[in-house]
């Protein structure tokens, strides 16, 4: 099969190989993509009419995480905690998720991805938890090494596409300032952290799957977050 994943943009400092706006990608997903048995496909960032014709190129897609997501496209104004966004690397994987929809292919979103797949369909984002939630969680943006480890426990609801590949209950790492406020109509929330931050969306299709965490990192030690990619590739080839 081949395992489409969308690129990111360089917005940092360029260096000698990676110039500003250059295409990126953690190595992490070409890696677990390749362990199965599977082609890796980076579709890069461009216009968004032209999403459709790549999604036809693969099988299913994987949106990784990134920068913060423009707050005009959930209707809001940037906040002093909201960090730099590029509008058309969220135009492009706007597209890209609804073209994988429209063609039946399902999709994986991982933290920002996981908040891009509910403002592509309709929701919104706190766009900052620690001060919009209600509590106001700081457990959720590990820097350094901790960025790597699981930090904190996530309960999953049973019976759902999830909760096959990591059971009830699992320990995930955690580097994220956002959150998901207003659910899109289309998805549900299927997990979350104890202090009620969501932490995992589907859809009743099956063709939808988010998490906030960073299920690349965990993979090579954790069997369950293995088992997560594992699922996801076992739907793409239904």
């Amino acid at each position: 099969m081949r395992i489409g994943i969308t690129a990111n943009v360089n917005l940092g400092e360029p260096n000698l190989y990676c110039q500003p706006l250059a295409n990126c990608l953690p190595k992490t997903f070409i890696d677990v993509v390749t362990k199965h048995q599977h082609i890796p496909v980076i579709l890069p960032v461009v216009k968004p009419e032209l999403a459709p014709e790549l999604v036809e190129m693969v099988d299913a897609v994987i949106i990784p995480g990134g920068q913060d997501i423009d707050p005009e496209f959930f209707n809001e104004s940037p906040q002093e905690e909201t960090t730099a966004s590029y509008e058309p690397h969220d135009e492009f994987e706007f597209a890209v998720a609804k073209a994988a929809l429209d063609q039946h292919k399902p999709v994986l979103g991982i933290c920002r991805g996981y908040q891009l797949l509910n403002v592509a369909f309709g929701g919104s984002l706190y766009q900052d938890l620690p001060t919009e939630f209600p509590g106001h969680p700081q457990i959720h943006e590990q820097r350094g090494k901790l960025a790597k480890a699981e930090v904190h426990e996530v309960k999953v609801e049973p019976g759902t596409q999830l909760s096959q590949a990591l059971g009830t209950q699992t320990g995930v790492n955690s580097r994220h300032h956002q959150g998901l406020n207003r659910i899109a109509p289309n998805l549900h929330v299927v997990a979350e952290a104890a202090d009620g931050v969501p932490e995992a969306v589907e859809d009743d299709s099956g063709l939808l799957l988010g998490v906030q965490w960073h299920p690349e990192d965990l993979w090579q030690t954790d069997v369950s977050q293995e088992q997560l990619f594992t699922t996801f590739f076992q739907r793409a080839d239904l």
